[in-house]
């Protein structure tokens, strides 16, 4: 059983967490799983609060008023000071959509309630967690939810049966959470990341060590601990987000971390995670873990939208520097400490409310008033917004009709307006996925004489007739696709449009299309990679002071590789399919344009072509491959 005092390891492992954390966000390629560090605290603070509120009642010392006030007065001043000074620094540096996002987004953390709000918003066409300052505030808002349920389950348990009553219900609990969890994460990944249910049986894990098990020291407690964190910097290493097995995600963190806090009174444990630098990172864990992803994702976003290696290091040493100066000044001296007096933890709830009503005012001002178009260049405040242009974009793409988002649209396809060729002129099929929608766009416009059936299935990666591979919560996918190419077979269509968000290797792909098209006497016609942006082009131009300032920044946001791989796939497949390089068709050469000759915007966010970009790249297509499409 956990005894009532200081862990000093468990300050060690906090500081692995946070720097797992860190050189995640920061890039590093050896820790592409970092995140994990996450899970680390969960188990943490299952450990910790299961067993304060545990011996709290059997001492019958337990208040739910003094836990609450504590948790707020540990908690909620550095959230808000860092929310504060985010708003601030939003203000310079964020374009007006970005800015109200960010007020909405301060909002739903000062409430904990920001992983509800990152839940609701995810999907397909989400904003790039890199455009986010508050996105890391999720986590937060589990584990105040974790607060607001625990003690309450705690002390019902206890008081049915001590203990062992308390064990018996945080395992089952732990269980269901799990089984939940490993279900849930093949259907909707992004309920199982944000949602504090799914993340029970990781808290019920360290509750089930303060309950159950002591802590003390001995050869096996050693050669625990550091297999624990062998295990750590194995998953911190592995792991790999939402396309990657839960097991390995989130489940072998947590065992790591309850394991290390098992060994954590071990002399070998204690000599390394319990020396001073350890413990001094640790008790900063919190604050540094609140400030540094505001940092890295303001300093591109002023910059050239990438941290360099280098300066990945310079924002991890300022985030720890940052994060001490936070501890220091505000989350240290709200504390509810023994020594404070009432009167000044009167004062330090008042502090706290007096920071909470500024969050909630500024945040909501910016969302209301749509972040102050006003600040950008009065050329680009047409830009502060671009929600009309994706409706635009919307209602010329067929949404629901030919371009089908999701399993419903299996029975609102409509294979008479999208698949069904006149017979009086050539006519081609176009697959694929957004990047085939965008081809919809293009090409009807450059080649008018010509029939361009539809079936595109933006957020479905294309797959060939023969490989397609989708876990159940994409088979609608394949379901489609398959209808796809049964229509272009059977329809009279001349031809088939293979557009795609390829990856780097899709050589075999394109194999496996050119062969299934020679096989069923259809051309093939392949549009290759196109250019990407490291940010959103919208963003850019309203966080510009002038045009060229713009074109500028957009020329340092551009991923060169997608011109590589744009080029190898002409040089590989040219001959053997009609391919139009895209890169050469919206670029030329480099730097990409952003702007049409009139200065509207090319783009919509880093890739997707706007129905002004789709104008001008048809006048381009036309330009370069003026015999593209012909009646055989």
């Amino acid at each position: 059983m956990a005894k009532s005092r200081y862990f000093e390891a468990i300050d060690g492992l906090r500081a692995i967490a946070v720097l797992l954390v860190l050189f995640f966000h920061a890039g590093f390629s050896f820790a592409k799983g970092g995140f994990v560090g996450v899970d680390v605290f969960f188990v943490i603070s299952g450990f910790l609060i299961t067993g304060m509120i545990a011996r709290d009642i059997e001492r019958d010392h337990w208040s739910f008023g003094r836990f609450y006030l504590r948790r707020i007065a540990r908690l909620t001043p550095a959230l808000l000071a860092t929310v504060i000074a985010t708003l601030t620094v939003g203000y310079f540096i964020l374009s007006p959509e970005d800015l109200a996002r960010l007020g909405r987004t301060g909002s739903y953390a000062a409430v904990s309630g920001s992983n509800f709000f990152f839940w609701l918003e995810s999907g397909y066409f989400d904003q790039a967690s890199s455009s986010k300052p508050l996105l890391h505030t999720w986590s937060l808002g589990v584990e105040e939810q974790f607060y607001l349920v625990w003690p309450a389950l705690v002390f019902l348990l206890a008081k049915a049966g001590g203990r062992k009553a308390i064990a018996i219900g945080l395992a089952g609990l732990g269980a269901v959470s799990l089984i939940a969890a490993l279900y849930g994460s093949g259907k909707n990944p992004g309920a199982v990341f944000f949602l504090m249910p799914f993340r029970i049986h990781q808290f019920a894990l360290g509750g089930l060590i303060a309950l159950m098990l002591q802590l003390k020291t001995g050869r096996t407690q050693s050669y625990t601990g550091i297999a624990a964190i062998l295990l750590l910097i194995v998953s911190g290493n592995l792991a790999s987000g939402d396309s990657g097995p839960y097991l390995l995600n989130a489940v072998l963190p947590a065992i790591a971390a309850a394991l290390f806090i098992w060994s954590s009174e071990a002399k070998v444990i204690k000599t390394v995670f319990a020396s001073p630098p350890m413990r001094w990172l640790g008790k900063r864990s919190y604050s540094i873990y609140l400030v540094h992803w505001p940092l890295m994702v303001m300093w591109p976003l002023a910059t050239d939208f990438e941290l360099s290696a280098t300066e990945g290091v310079i924002a991890i040493l300022f985030s720890v520097g940052l994060g001490a100066a936070l501890y220091s000044f505000v989350e240290k001296p709200f504390r509810f400490t023994a020594e404070k007096t009432q009167k000044a933890r009167d004062r330090s709830l008042v502090a706290t409310a007096f920071l909470l009503v500024a969050v909630m005012f500024a945040g909501a001002h910016l969302w209301a008033l749509d972040g102050l178009p006003g600040r950008t260049n009065p050329a680009f405040k047409k830009y502060a917004s671009m929600k009309n242009e994706w409706d635009n974009r919307q209602d010329k793409l067929r949404m629901g009709v030919c371009n089908i988002t999701d399993a419903k649209g299996a029975r609102t396809f409509d294979e008479k307006i999208c698949a069904t060729p006149p017979g009086d002129r050539a006519a081609y099929m176009i697959i694929g996925d957004s990047y085939g929608s965008d081809a919809y766009l293009i090409l009807p416009q450059a080649y008018p004489d010509v029939y361009f059936g539809q079936l595109t299935l933006p957020g479905c990666v294309l797959g060939g007739p023969d490989s397609m591979k989708y876990n159940k919560k994409w088979s609608w996918c394949a379901d489609l696709y398959r209808k796809a190419y049964a229509l272009a077979r059977r329809n009279g269509f001349d031809g088939v449009i293979f557009a795609s968000n390829w990856k780097e290797k899709s050589s075999d792909l394109i194999d496996e299309l050119a062969s299934w098209s020679s096989q069923h006497d259809l051309d093939p016609v392949v549009l290759t990679y196109r250019p990407t942006f490291k940010e959103r082009i919208p963003k850019i131009v309203t966080t510009s002071v002038s045009k060229a300032a713009a074109e500028r920044r957009a020329a340092k946001a551009e991923l060169v590789s997608h011109q590589i791989w744009a080029n190898a796939m002409e040089d590989q497949f040219q001959g053997e399919v009609t391919i139009v390089n895209m890169y050469k068709l919206l670029c030329g050469e480099r730097p990409c344009p952003i702007f049409d000759d009139k200065g509207d915007l090319l783009y919509l966010d880093t890739s997707h072509i706007s129905t002004a970009g789709a104008q001008w790249a048809a006048q381009r297509i036309k330009e370069q491959h003026p015999q593209l499409f012909e009646k055989r």
